[in-house]
């Protein structure tokens, strides 16, 4: 009976460097744009801990210089060298022998392999989704920390990363309810403003607002009868069938806290993965096959990832909370 392993092998490998990663993008909002936006980032590999530099404060770094006047060089004192833990995460892929051996024809493979990629698929987007939005305490904290973990409701209780955040105001990030006052949702467009005015720093200003599908529908509702369609204002409040605000995406996903809106930003996001060369590459790597036997009669790939969601800076992303 003729061996398929090596057709199996480069065509799971094909579409691990391809496919999986866009399919996985078009599940994920928050994933897609930090792919999109060059979130996706570089790390080496080495050690237990992704170390990112973190903005503390902004020095005073300029002199104004009177003739003769000698330079005086400072160092750079506005950093703190932040320890995020490394985790690496894995999605088997197994084909049996009877499997392999039960769909000989170049036909019964491909389809064999389409729908074991299609669950792998599936579940790795739906795994990488609540991981990102979540805060790191899945499958006993051995998924990275995510956006729960970074943007709390309550900013000054307990640490992250090792870092006491009630003493450290640089590593909070702001936060504000979005509770309503009489009407449903009728304090969620004045909250999004200010929210954004406060995570603005010069023109630098948040790039998305992700939130649950309840809150979604609750700003698209009102939509209703604010504008007509016919102005560039229409837009910000979707009447081109993709919610915006300020010009800017507003999504959402499965696996947010009721209530709550995360406010984005991609120059302070990074996800560092082990080997990334490129934002647009894949941060997924594909190892096997691996035989199983003696144990088992099967045949497995490995698809993993390994690094850190990191933030650079705090205080350009933060978030609504208790929206009602």
């Amino acid at each position: 009976m003729f061996d398929n392993t090596d057709f199996l092998n480069s065509t799971i490998r094909k579409y691990a460097r391809g496919g999986f990663i866009d399919n996985i993008c078009k599940r994920v909002p928050a994933f897609n744009w930090m792919r999109t936006k060059g979130c996706l980032a570089y790390w080496d590999g080495s050690g237990t801990k992704v170390s990112e530099e973190v903005i503390k404060e902004l020095p005073a770094y300029m002199q104004a210089l009177g003739a003769y006047e000698e330079i005086i060089l400072k160092p750079c004192n506005g950093t703190v060298l932040v320890d995020f833990p490394r985790k690496e995460l894995v999605w088997p892929i197994v084909i049996s022998y009877g499997e392999r051996d039960g769909n000989q024809s170049k036909e019964k493979m491909i389809d064999l392999l389409k729908t074991r990629m299609k669950i792998v698929e599936l579940g790795a987007a739906q795994d990488f989704e609540q991981m990102v939005l979540g805060d790191g305490t899945a499958q006993g904290g051995k998924v990275m920390l995510g956006l729960e973990a970074f943007i709390p409701n309550v900013q000054t209780a307990g640490t992250l990363c090792g870092i006491t955040k009630a003493t450290n105001a640089w590593i909070q990030s702001p936060t504000i309810a979005g509770t309503m006052t009489a009407a449903a949702f009728d304090n969620l467009r004045a909250r999004m403003s200010t929210i954004t005015n406060t995570l603005t720093f010069g023109t630098v200003r948040p790039e998305l607002y992700l939130t649950t599908q309840t809150v979604y529908e609750g700003y698209e509702m009102l939509a209703y009868g604010k504008w007509t369609p016919t102005t560039k204002e229409a837009y910000d409040l979707g009447f081109n069938g993709d919610m915006t605000f300020r010009g800017k995406p507003v999504a959402f996903g499965d696996y947010i806290t009721a209530g709550k809106m995360y406010v984005l930003n991609s120059d302070s996001l990074k996800l560092r993965c082990k080997g990334l060369k490129s934002s647009k590459d894949s941060p997924f790597s594909i190892d096997g096959p691996y035989d199983l036997m003696p144990r088992q009669k099967a045949i497995a790939w490995i698809m993993s990832v390994e690094g850190a969601l990191t933030c650079n800076m705090f205080r350009q992303i933060g978030a609504i909370h208790t929206i009602t």
